[in-house]
């Protein structure tokens, strides 16, 4: 019995240690691996989706863009001189591609052009499905649209409706590029189950550079709130320039990405 007695008390000084050792070294990597994650987690970076809207008339201002050396995306106006051209080499320099449509804008006779005509509450339902259609025909290899002006078309309801249904039978995304405070296209598309999403603000709205610092600030601030946003800039040689000077610094606060990518796909 005495001898039973000491092989227990032996294996029970010899168990208790391991199980002690492997619980704490257990507890230790679960610790290890929690700071880890946390660590992994504040060295995340939020990201800005870009959009160069109004390409279709110069391939030049494609280069320029791509000398930024950065993801992002293009919008290109239908129909213009080298808009199939562009969206093919965008494509194939890994931007997401866009159709920057025409919609009517407020005190429309003063952006009347001969090279493309707007989608328009002026005209009928079937001259607008009969626009969307050719316009939506133009780049095949779009992913998505946003609007081009239409500052007063998104403003309406039946005709955003007309709009989203249109671009919903493609399996496009579509970006509200909030011409319009009061526009309700964004609002139609996410009821109707649409990919959209909407710009949070124009970087060059003013073709100024302090302006525009003062605007990256703030849209810094929102792609830190929000963890990623969606902007819009122009392809102008003041653009370029301002975010040539400053694209390394802003790669230091955010992750630069495609449409496609902002959509998980």
């Amino acid at each position: 019995m005495a001898k039973i007695l000491r092989v227990l008390i032996f294996v029970t000084l010899i168990i208790i240690p391991i199980v002690f050792y492997s619980s704490l070294n257990k507890n230790r990597n679960g610790s290890q691996s929690l700071l880890d994650l946390s660590r992994d987690q504040s060295s995340l970076k939020p990201s800005i989706a870009l959009i160069f809207d109004d390409l279709g008339g110069s391939l030049n201002e494609l280069r320029e863009i791509y000398s930024l050396g950065i993801p992002l995306t293009v919008s290109i106006i239908p129909n213009l001189k080298f808009s199939k051209n562009i969206a093919h080499i965008a494509s194939r320099c890994g931007f997401s591609v866009f159709i920057h449509l025409p919609m009517e804008p407020k005190k429309s006779e003063s952006y009347r052009t001969d090279q493309y005509r707007f989608i328009s509450g002026n005209l009928s339902r079937r001259e607008n499905e009969a626009l969307l259609r050719n316009y939506l025909n133009s780049i095949r290899i779009a992913i998505g649209v946003n609007n081009h002006m239409g500052s007063e078309a998104t403003e309406d309801g039946e005709l955003m409706s007309i709009f989203v249904r249109a671009v919903k039978s493609r399996g496009l995304i579509f970006i509200d590029s909030r011409t319009s405070l009061d526009s309700v296209a964004y609002e139609i598309a996410n009821r109707a189950g649409l990919a959209c999403g909407y710009n949070e603000g124009f970087l060059d709205a003013v073709s100024d550079p302090d302006h525009m610092q003062k605007q990256i600030d703030q849209l810094l601030k929102k792609a830190k709130n929000k963890g990623k946003i969606i902007i819009i800039a122009h392809p102008r040689a003041t653009t370029i320039k301002f975010l040539k000077s400053r694209i390394a610094a802003l790669k230091e606060e955010v992750d630069f990405i495609t449409i496609k990518e902002y959509f998980g796909s």
